[in-house]
């Protein structure tokens, strides 16, 4: 099963995320362009200092990933706009992005507390359905607790534990090994070489 990663291309799922966040709006392509100093998952801070240190501006929105053929995921973020207008992304990511597919949301306010991802599942796979509502509802959990809050570490597991446990079921199952013409194991009802199988 492939990563989720950044889309190679802007397909029509894509545009349905994003115009359901931001319509009229088309998400575009930035290079990464990682500081030194720069904290992974700390997209907000990290441009804060950019803007401090060399000017330009913050520009938030959402960094949005696919993947495979289940779904397209939208998360909240920021980059840079240097003096000259070029957008950068100076923060790290995971699987080490050269660039990512940004949509820019000037009615997104980041003030320290979660702001929950957007997702949409690409085929019709039960599989996919459910893990978009599992992240869902996990964002819902996070999202409850205000900056600052003290949050016991019981009450935290007790609300995502058989959330996380369920996900990583379904993930094992959609990573699942299979042979070009085997059904899909994301249970689309595709083959696996016309859906998860492809090259993205």
């Amino acid at each position: 099963m492939k990563r989720e990663t950044t889309p190679a291309k802007i397909t029509d799922k894509i545009m349905e995320l994003c115009s359901g966040i931001v319509p009229d709006a088309k998400p575009e392509y930035v290079s990464v362009a990682v500081r030194e100093w720069s904290r992974p998952r700390e997209c907000f801070p990290n441009v804060e200092r950019m803007v401090r240190e060399h000017g330009g501006q913050q520009v938030n929105g959402w960094a949005v990933w696919q993947w495979a053929n289940i779904l397209v995921e939208t998360e909240a973020h920021s980059v840079w706009r240097s003096p000259e207008g070029e957008l950068m992304d100076i923060t790290p990511h995971d699987n080490g992005e050269r660039e990512i597919l940004f949509l820019h949301d000037a009615d997104m306010v980041y003030s320290g507390q979660s702001i929950g991802n957007v997702r949409l599942a690409i085929t019709g796979s039960p599989l996919a359905a459910e893990l978009v509502d599992l992240g869902d509802r996990m964002d819902v959990v996070m999202c409850s607790y205000k900056p600052g809050t003290e949050i016991p570490l019981s009450e935290l597991r007790c609300r995502l534990l058989p959330l996380k446990e369920r996900r990583e079921v379904i993930v094992g199952m959609l990573n699942q090994k299979a042979d070009r013409n085997d059904p899909c194991p994301c249970q689309s009802g595709l083959k696996y070489k016309k859906c998860c199988g492809r090259s993205w």
